[in-house]
């Protein structure tokens, strides 16, 4: 996807992307800005506040790894290039995860003093202004700078309060110092910083998801949900006679502040129950050091090329959960994760002949977890452990010619275990969880036609898990990370794009995934056979773009996902569901303005669905955006 199909369709952040992408799937993850996927059957935790669970899929942004899903917290700012990569990539980047790896891209410096300003208006009162610029100053540096502000009112009614319910405002900013005093060296120094200053996303009985009223909460605590992100980056780019060189090394400082209606009434208090009225609560504050390295030969026409590099990170984490008690008291429970991370990989392309490539890959990695909290025995307060694979990866790729290639590939997959140091147990096997492995195998094709007006690009795919990791209510008063013995996943993807004429351009692409787990077993029941929760059965994306030579544009793209299972039980799911998005405008010269519409049909989905059926509470979630529209207008110089 390239900034300019982004900035027409309306991609703002990660969940966005669903829209564009066949078998990629993103739901909320228990904060308001933050994104989980399902890619090939490949599902994430669907709560990110556990203490050494890392994400599936990797995510970079401008060569930077965001390790925890409270990272992965951002808006996107002057976009160039999103390009999502299934299947785990164990040989192209440091930071590698199973499911595959999401790689964005800002836009580069530019020689010249450019700029934009935008803004947009929509209803729920929303609004947004952003802005950028980027200049040389002298002959060998370069500065950009580019803003967000968005504000708008939630898309619930509190009838508690006569007041709307979910308001979101954010605040982002990025600079970018650049030093090119030569074609063949780069150095980027890079700082952005964010603030989210929102109401946490209601959850409400499934019940009520389904019912007439489901826009609908009755809430005396409201509470709030706060994110801060700052990260500076230091990148070095080099060319060299025989290769070029990458550099990354980057300190990011995250917190996730929430505080939510924990009892989900506005009921008063009962003094013979404290938990009659209360608030829910979680702050979690992630450090996070890695630094980077790879290196690849520039020679396009060797014979052999290669590629390599190391990785290595360190994430500390502090959470503390629980509840605030009404009018006063709390009972909160600390905990702390210390993460060390290494990685070396490699590969080889060797030409076999002018057509046929062979392409081997290794990588080794490693992985410290450490894991304690303030509990006293009999509960387990302290672990620690490492957890390490050699991963191996085979490819042979078949280019007859520049219009066609063919590929089949095999790669061993890794996600390291951990500890749910935040939870109350007493069996060891509930407090630590096992790493996971998987043995990935495709075939698939990419193709160009018609003078390279149309594209074709296809694949197969089949996954076999052992210990996939699952985010699973494993006793009736614990709920965190364990792990399924055995799971499969398959399906397989086809998408398209035609230029139909030099006005129209039609897109498509369809997926499906059968993702199942094989035997899975613990101390709350037995989900053998069962399909995995969220990963839609099938996904279709299609859309049309016109453009015209005299300035005016306009576009419908739409997303269809197949039903998926809510629980590991599978006791209910989402049914299919398709989301319209359309603009229409004028673009001429230096201007542009435009409407715009999401989810045009209004069609009603669940985002997220908690199961706690074994506490009482039962399952909670709450639902995706309803219809939004608006208008937009964007100036560049």
């Amino acid at each position: 996807m390239t900034g300019a199909q982004a900035a027409q369709t309306g991609v703002r952040d990660q969940r966005d992307l669903s829209q564009s992408f066949a078998n990629v799937t993103g739901f909320d993850a228990g904060g308001a800005r933050m994104t989980t996927f399902a890619i090939r059957g490949m599902r994430e935790f669907g709560y990110q506040s556990t203490p050494g669970a890392f994400p599936a899929i990797a995510y970079y942004m401008d060569d930077v790894p965001a390790l925890t899903t409270l990272a992965r917290a951002s808006l996107f700012m002057n976009l160039d290039e999103v390009s999502v990569l299934r299947g785990p990539q164990i040989s192209g980047y440091g930071f590698s995860r199973p499911g595959g790896v999401i790689d964005v891209h800002t836009a580069d410096l530019t020689d010249k003093p450019s700029g934009y300003v935008s803004t947009s208006f929509g209803n729920y009162r929303a609004w947004e202004t952003s802005g950028g610029v980027s200049a040389p100053i002298g002959s060998e540096f370069f500065l950009s700078a580019d803003g967000v502000i968005q504000d708008r009112n939630g898309f619930y009614r509190n009838t508690s309060l006569s007041d709307s319910y979910g308001d979101k405002t954010a605040y982002a900013g990025r600079a970018r110092l650049t030093w090119r005093p030569s074609d063949s060296f780069q150095l980027d120094f890079t700082s952005q910083h964010e603030r989210f200053r929102d109401q946490t996303d209601p959850f409400v009985p499934l019940s009520q998801l389904r019912s007439s009223g489901r826009y609908k909460v009755s809430y005396d605590d409201p509470g709030h949900e706060r994110i801060s992100q700052n990260l500076e980056a230091l990148r070095i780019k080099s060319s060299f006679d025989a290769f070029d060189l990458l550099s990354v090394t980057a300190y990011r400082r995250s917190t996730w502040d929430f505080v939510n209606d924990g009892d989900g009434t506005a009921e008063p208090l009962d003094p013979a129950n404290p938990y009659s009225r209360y608030s829910g609560y979680t702050h979690e504050k992630v450090r996070s050091l890695t630094q980077e390295l790879r290196v690849r030969s520039n020679d396009d026409r060797a014979r052999l090329q290669w590629s390599g590099g190391l990785f290595a990170a360190r994430t500390n984490m502090d959470i503390a959960t629980g509840a605030l008690l009404y009018p006063s008291g709390s009972q909160i429970q600390p905990a702390k994760a210390r993460n060390d991370d290494f990685a070396a990989f490699g590969e080889l392309s060797y030409a076999l002949t002018e057509t046929l490539r062979i392409q081997p890959g290794l990588r080794y990695e490693a992985a410290g977890r450490r894991g304690s909290n303030a509990q006293v025995a009999p509960i387990i307060n302290s672990g620690s452990k490492t957890f390490s694979a050699v991963l191996p990866s085979i490819a042979m790729v078949y280019a007859p010619s520049p219009l066609f290639s063919a590929f089949a590939k095999y790669t061993r997959g890794f996600r390291p275990g951990g500890f749910n140091a935040h939870k109350r147990v007493t069996d060891p096997g509930d407090y630590e969880f096992a790493a996971e492995t998987s043995d990935n195998y495709e075939i698939g094709f990419k193709s160009s036609h018609l003078d390279d007006r149309l594209s074709v690009n296809g694949s197969l795919f089949l996954s076999n898990y052992d210990d996939y990791q699952v985010l699973n209510q494993f006793s009736a008063q614990a709920f965190g990370v364990n792990n399924a013995q055995k799971a499969r996943t398959y399906g397989g993807e086809l998408e398209l794009a035609y230029k139909l004429t030099p006005e129209i351009s039609l897109s498509g692409g369809a997926g499906v995934t059968h993702a199942r787990y094989l035997k899975f077993e613990n101390g709350y029941g037995d989900f053998s056979h069962k399909r995995v929760p969220f990963v839609p059965r099938f996904t279709l994306n299609y859309g049309v773009d016109y453009q015209a030579p005299w300035g005016g544009f306009a576009g419908v793209q739409a997303r269809t996902t197949g039903r998926y299972a809510l629980d590991d039980a599978n006791h209910s799911s989402q049914k299919t569901a398709t989301l319209v998005n359309a603009q229409i405008g004028f673009r001429k010269d230096w201007y542009e303005v435009a409407m715009f519409g999401r989810n045009i049909f209004n069609e009603r989905y669940i985002a997220n669905v908690y199961d706690f059926s074994g506490t009482g509470v039962g399952a909670i979630g709450n639902l995706g955006d309803p219809a939004t529209y608006g208008v937009r207008a964007k100036a560049t110089f």
